[in-house]
């Protein structure tokens, strides 16, 4: 076997694909949280200037997704979208902490661009099912404590974090792109105009997003100062979003979905005093994840970019409320209960009415 036939037989594929951009989204958004968390110690009684930090970035890695997911599906060039957001991530890494906003600036607006250019890929490489986006998005969370964790301690170092970004991203150059396309329109005769139901069902879905960013931002469990209940934490919410889609495109994306909630519910509860009812309970709640983002795109046929950038940007409002002085009323078991309930309902009436639009054997 040639090396062009050896390379494109071992890095031209779905796994392949997945494995790079998973492991980037994991480094990208450790380097990221690295460089907010490495001049945490410096602010001292400053903290508000660190909180400010941290809303800025938020603001800058959310909701920059929209504009650039809409540039995304303008230009079909995700890999290169993928790879300038890396670029600008590296950047940031060897800004001086004595200019920490200039390099949170620049960190925000590469993990905007990465997870764009990664997402839209995620979604066309089996277009209509759950399964790749929730792999590429889980890797996010450990790398986002990871990153926090080595901050505080005084642990990152730019050259090793540096090092995890360049290196993959070389191999993003020799990874066939798949085509992105989402699927193409459904005949009229199977899918009537139904335009208001697809505003209503796009909304809902949104709803269900923002909800869960609210939801994780009020799990406030006391045991989290534990440091290996936390790392437990974080893995069970990865592993609920990479596993989600893949048991949502198998055994039905409302009985997984709107079930994993609904039992969710009093097992977050439980866990506010029972630690391993906590990390069921995020677990399954967490599955939801890539089941209301896929959906979306396949509503929003063709705008795969758009459809990722709506779900970050819903995921910034539904966290907005605790960068306010209201955060602290919301952070109990009372509202985590009562939230997961109703977004489990929610989520049921988005999906029924995803199915008018699009019939169940299609996706």
């Amino acid at each position: 076997m040639g090396v062009n036939s050896f390379v494109k037989s071992k890095l031209f594929g779905v796994s392949s694909n997945l494995s790079v951009y998973g492991f980037l989204h994991f480094a990208v958004d450790a380097a990221c949280a690295g460089i907010i968390f490495s001049g945490f110690g410096s602010f001292g009684n400053n903290l508000p200037y660190f909180a400010y930090l941290i809303l800025l970035y938020n603001v800058l890695a959310f909701g920059l997704q929209l504009p650039f997911g809409w540039i995304a599906d303008i230009t079909k060039k995700p890999k290169e979208i993928a790879l300038l957001g890396i670029l600008l991530t590296a950047i940031a890494i060897f800004i001086p902490s004595s200019q920490t906003a200039t390099a949170v600036f620049f960190a925000g607006i590469g993990n905007a661009l990465f997870h764009i250019g990664g997402g839209v890929i995620s979604l066309n490489l089996i277009p209509k099912k759950a399964s790749a986006p929730g792999l590429f998005v889980a890797p996010g969370a450990v790398g986002l404590l990871l990153g926090t964790l080595a901050g505080k301690g005084g642990f990152f170092n730019q050259f090793i974090f540096a090092c995890m970004l360049i290196v993959p991203a070389v191999l993003i150059l020799f990874l066939a792109q798949p085509k992105i396309n989402n699927p193409e329109k459904f005949p009229e005769k199977q899918r009537p105009d139904k335009s208001n139901f697809l505003v209503l069902g796009l909304s809902l879905l949104l709803i269900t997003i923002a909800a869960r960013s609210f939801i994780g931002f009020a799990m406030n469990f006391p045991w989290k100062g534990n440091q290996a209940l936390l790392w437990a934490l974080v893995f069970c919410i990865a592993l609920g979003k990479a596993i989600g889609g893949v048991l949502g495109d198998k055994f039905g994306w409302i009985r997984l979905g709107v079930a994993g909630l609904v039992v969710s519910a009093p097992l977050l509860y439980i866990g506010w005093d029972f630690a391993l009812a906590g990390l069921i309970g995020a677990l399954l709640f967490n599955m939801t994840m890539p089941i209301t983002l896929v959906a979306i795109a396949n509503l929003l046929e063709k705008r795969p970019g758009l459809s990722f950038g709506l779900a970050c940007t819903a995921l910034l409002a539904g966290a907005l409320p605790f960068f306010s002085e209201f955060g602290n009323y919301f952070g109990n078991k009372e509202a985590v209960f009562f939230s997961v309930l109703v977004s489990a309902m929610v989520l049921l009436l988005a999906l029924k009415l995803y199915e008018r639009i699009i019939k169940p054997d299609e996706y």
